[in-house]
């Protein structure tokens, strides 16, 4: 490490004399409700809210601005007819264009003025919602340049461990998040990702090809469903269409190239291609580690334009995960006999067909296939197997939606899919004695042995139809009603409503309100534990949601929100009855998490908050966000009794900030602070725990601070991006869980890594 510092340090030297001041910013503009390109679009380079630089757009929608001196704008688009559009963040370096795509909304006096064009929702989306650039998620203190550690920082996520990213939205359990690819449904976008969750260490998808993401907590319209309580929608870049490109890459992660270039003649299409690898197995071997990591990743992104009208978009990513373990002490052994062997592989390919029908409509054709492989292994001591879980899951789905604006403030949406599904499972467990009391016996509960062995093919189906209107250019309106269906369970059929809305009582502040229904199937990993698990049903989430947004100025804004959200049908188990798989999602390192018993549908909760947000957009030099959660998630299993929820931490709170020095130099801090999670509390005699005293204790409070510095330099035909990112810089070792070691007969607390310092660099050319 010390030597690709000085490495660095030479470089930025060097890159006094050489370094080059200008470069160039290329992108599209389109019409949001109709997916059209605009021409004749204005597009403006401002720096610290002054006008330097610009384009016009041409009748392609495209816009090339050069001569544009290196460092960070934002971007002003402006067409008679069409609300204004700011887009921040825009980096211009030397080596490779600035690549911006922007969507136009066509304004009238009776479409709603609401905030400005620097926050703004989707058209079918009221409330609880957040996006962010690619460049927000690249600089974030000690994010790791990883998607799902950023998305933890925002309003009402909490998270397992520092060493993971699931998303615990809402006080909901990790496996009720969707994930969506370009408009693609992927079952999980992790390496080691958890068989039935969603979360995982780190994301599969490569920072470097991804545009923005949006982000819903709640109350989203009736196009999302078979999730409870978030959907993460990661929208990929294109690839360059004027010329090639290559972005060699070393991070605290993994070390990768990204390369890309043009498609066909007259800018028809572009593809991009990434690869990357882990070297934290180097690390771990050298230090002794005795749970030894190792995964390596691919991506593809190609589009291509037929003719004015059509065009295809093509995604391929897949990954390779194992775990290797060096039990060559007596520690490592009794340590890695709590971690199961988990090895990995999956891919997703997807194709999706944009049709512009008319100037008022549109239609996409998607097919896409998942496939995921599961190997998971437990021994004892002595290297017997006593765990074994081998599960495929692959899935290909057709589906078509279609959008139509009749006129100036109307969008309907219709769309359907069907998904041809099938999982196999070779499963064995061993008797397995909990350390849980009977509080009735006195004695502990048991699991049975198991033994699974199956192939199964079934389907699931959806349909949807929704309309957004806006009534005397103050109140748009949003009205859905979804169809899910599954045909491997007893109940198939589900129906949901989703309604909401915002009033804009002045172009600066706006109320918002949303209800709905929501349904989630089981995992299929619970369904094929016992025969009469096929009896469950889908899980439901009634969401009802108000808030209230005020625009400071153009680039400040402040919103508070409160929710409640109501469970019912949660799976819980029959042998054990104070088990509710709600809690379950966020680990899946022992045998237990994976609910391999018989389950009913009988689990009920509710998970209630409010949240406030604040956030300053970079325009000039500063940008930063805060945000504080108070909340409460609580649920009853088959036992009756209401109990606190695995993820309750009470109370969540997250302040986030930067600073652009200029001549490419930025610094960033993150400051995160967590009410403790529960557990529960240990017989220090014998390492057993009373279900009557089930999460009646809490971890001590967590807190954490993060900082980076970032720095670019720009030399003629190339450009180095470097940074420097101290996690924990405080040294706070957060106690993450309190267990029981049945080696030394001691209650033990397991601690968070201390202060973590890391680097990146880029080579972009």
């Amino acid at each position: 490490m010390l030597k690709i510092f000085t490495i660095s340090i030479l470089f930025f030297v060097s890159g006094i004399c050489l370094s080059q001041t200008t470069g160039e910013i290329i992108g599209r503009v389109i019409d949001r409700s109709n997916q059209q390109p605009l021409g004749e679009v204005s597009v403006s380079v401002l720096k610290n809210k002054i006008v330097i630089n610009g384009a016009l757009s041409d009748e392609k929608g495209f816009f090339k601005i050069e001569e544009v001196p290196v460092g960070e704008y934002s971007l002003r688009f402006s067409l008679v007819g069409f609300n204004p559009l700011f887009i921040d963040n825009v980096v211009v370096n030397s080596g490779t264009p600035a690549d911006v795509f922007a969507e136009l909304e066509i304004v009238s006096t009776e479409l709603i003025e609401i905030t400005e064009e620097r926050f703004r929702n989707p058209s079918d989306i009221s409330n609880s919602f957040k996006n962010l650039k690619y460049e927000e998620i690249r600089r974030a203190p000690g994010g790791f340049e990883d998607i799902g550690r950023v998305v933890q920082t925002l309003p009402g996520v909490s998270f397992v461990n520092d060493g993971r990213n699931d998303l615990i939205v809402r006080g909901g359990s990790p496996s009720e998040n969707l994930f969506l690819v370009d408009n693609s449904v992927v079952p999980n976008i992790n390496h080691f990702g958890s068989q039935g969750s969603t979360g995982g260490p780190i994301s599969i998808i490569n920072l470097e090809l991804l545009r923005e993401i949006n982000f819903i907590t709640g109350g989203f319209s009736a196009k999302y469903g078979d999730k409870l309580s978030s959907i993460l929608e990661l929208k990929l870049r294109e690839g360059s269409r004027e010329k090639f490109l290559s972005d060699i890459n070393l991070s605290a992660t993994g070390f990768g190239a990204v390369f890309e270039g043009p498609l066909g003649s007259e800018k028809k299409g572009s593809w991009i291609l990434s690869a990357r690898r882990s070297y934290l197995d180097l690390i771990f071997n050298a230090s002794g580690f005795g749970f030894v990591p190792a995964y390596s990743s691919a991506q593809l992104k190609a589009v291509y334009d037929f003719d004015e009208k059509n065009s295809l978009a093509v995604n391929a990513y897949g990954n390779l995960d194992n775990v290797k373990f060096n039990n060559d002490t007596e520690e490592n052994i009794q340590d890695n006999e709590t971690i199961l062997d988990n090895d990995q592989k999956g891919y997703v390919n997807t194709f999706e067909l944009k049709s512009l029908l008319t100037k008022k409509s549109f239609a996409l054709f998607n097919l896409g296939r998942t496939y995921n492989s599961f190997k998971y292994l437990g021994r004892d001591s002595l290297f017997n197997d006593i765990f074994r879980n081998n599960s495929k899951e692959s899935e290909t789905t057709l589906k078509a939606e279609y959008f139509l604006s009749p006129d100036i403030g109307t969008q309907l949406e219709f769309g359907a899919a069907w998904r041809f599904i099938n999982f196999e499972n070779d499963i064995l467990r061993d008797t397995d004695t909990t350390l849980y009391i009977d509080p009735v016996t006195g004695d502990r509960y048991v699991l049975p042995a198991l033994a699974i062995n199956d192939n199964n093919g079934t389907g699931k189906a959806f349909a949807f139809a929704q309309v957004t209107h806006t009534f005397f250019g103050k109140l748009k309106f949003n009205a859905g009603l979804r169809y899910d269906y599954f045909a491997f369970i007893k109940n198939k059929n589900y129906i949901s409503p989703r309604v909401s809305a915002v009033y804009s009582f002045t172009g600066k502040f706006n109320m918002s309100f949303a209800y709905g229904i929501f349904y989630q199937s089981p995992s299929y990993v619970w369904l094929i534990a016992n025969p009469a698990n096929r009896d469950l049903n889908d899980i439901r989430a009634d969401h009802y949601i108000a808030g209230a947004e005020y625009l400071l100025s153009s680039d400040f804004r402040i919103s508070l929100e409160a929710y409640y959200k109501k469970y019912s049908d949660y799976p819980v188990s029959s042998l054990r009855p104070y088990v509710i798989l709600a809690n379950s999602g966020g680990d899946f390192e022992q045998q237990e998490d994976f609910g391999l018993e018989p389950l009913t549908s009988v689990g009920t909760g509710y998970s209630r908050g409010i949240e406030l947000f604040m956030q300053k957009a970079l325009t000039e030099y500063f940008y930063g966000t805060l945000n504080l959660s108070v909340y409460e998630s609580k649920y009853k299993a088959l036992d009756g009794i209401e109990r606190t929820s695995n993820f309750d931490n009470r109370y969540l709170f997250t302040i986030t900030g930067g600073y652009k020095f200029g001549d490419g130099w930025q610094a960033g801090s993150k400051f995160r602070f967590a009410g403790g999670r529960p557990y529960t509390p240990i017989n220090p005699a014998d390492g057993t725990m009373l279900v009557s005293e089930y999460n009646t204790a809490r971890l001590p409070d967590y807190s954490r601070l993060d900082f980076r510095l970032d720095k670019n330099w720009n030399f003629s035909k190339w450009t180095l991006i470097t940074y420097i990112d101290i996690q924990n810089i405080l040294n706070k070792k957060n106690i993450t869980s309190i267990e029981w070691n049945k080696y030394t007969k001691m209650i033990e607390e397991n601690e968070s890594n201390g202060i973590l310092p890391s680097i990146g660099i880029n080579v972009m050319f």
